[in-house]
């Protein structure tokens, strides 16, 4: 029994030390899931009024355990293939991808934790980048107020447009 606990010890320290280069990328996603759980469970408990779901939190350890294998396995092919830098940038930006959707989930969570702070929505509209769903809604804003001044002003308006026919003219 000590012989297989020397074993597996020895087998799991052989592969941290191979992986070593990519610790930090690993820890880093760690970190951000434990955090992304911990406001999830929150918002669950306080804000839903429901209970953990043990189901929900082993479907998150599956993805966490997947983006390592992934990186993992990015890890040795580069090194199998003697490109450990290229792999290694691919491996930063993978987890800089990772660690961008487990923080926009958790301040998505804080938001829906504490409404009213301004800090927290402000950091989900522009890093959960919210901002761009509301384009749409500018560019119809911007058309219908240009729509209104063709209304209310049509002469200034034919005035324009002839002038910009006389430019593109002119171009010609």
């Amino acid at each position: 029994m000590d012989a297989l606990k020397i074993l597996i010890i020895t087998f799991v320290c052989a592969i941290i030390g191979y992986l070593e280069p990519i610790n930090n990328s690993i820890l880093v996603l760690i970190i951000l899931f434990c955090w992304d759980m911990s406001m999830g469970i929150l918002v669950d408990l306080v804000v839903n009024k429901d209970r953990m779901r043990i189901k929900k939190l082993l479907i998150s350890l599956l993805f966490v355990a997947l983006y390592t294998l992934i990186i993992a396995s990015l890890f040795i092919i580069g090194r199998l293939m003697d490109d450990v830098e290229e792999f290694l940038e691919m491996i930063k930006v993978l987890t800089y991808v990772c660690a961008y959707f487990y923080g926009s989930n958790a301040l998505r969570n804080l938001t829906i934790l504490f409404p009213n702070n301004k800090t927290f929505s402000f950091l989900y509209e522009f890093l959960g980048l919210q901002i761009v769903k509301r384009i749409p809604e500018l560019s119809s804003f911007l058309l219908k107020k240009r729509e209104e001044k063709k209304e209310n002003n049509p002469l200034k308006s034919n005035n324009n447009n002839n002038n910009n026919n006389n430019n593109n003219n002119n171009e010609l």
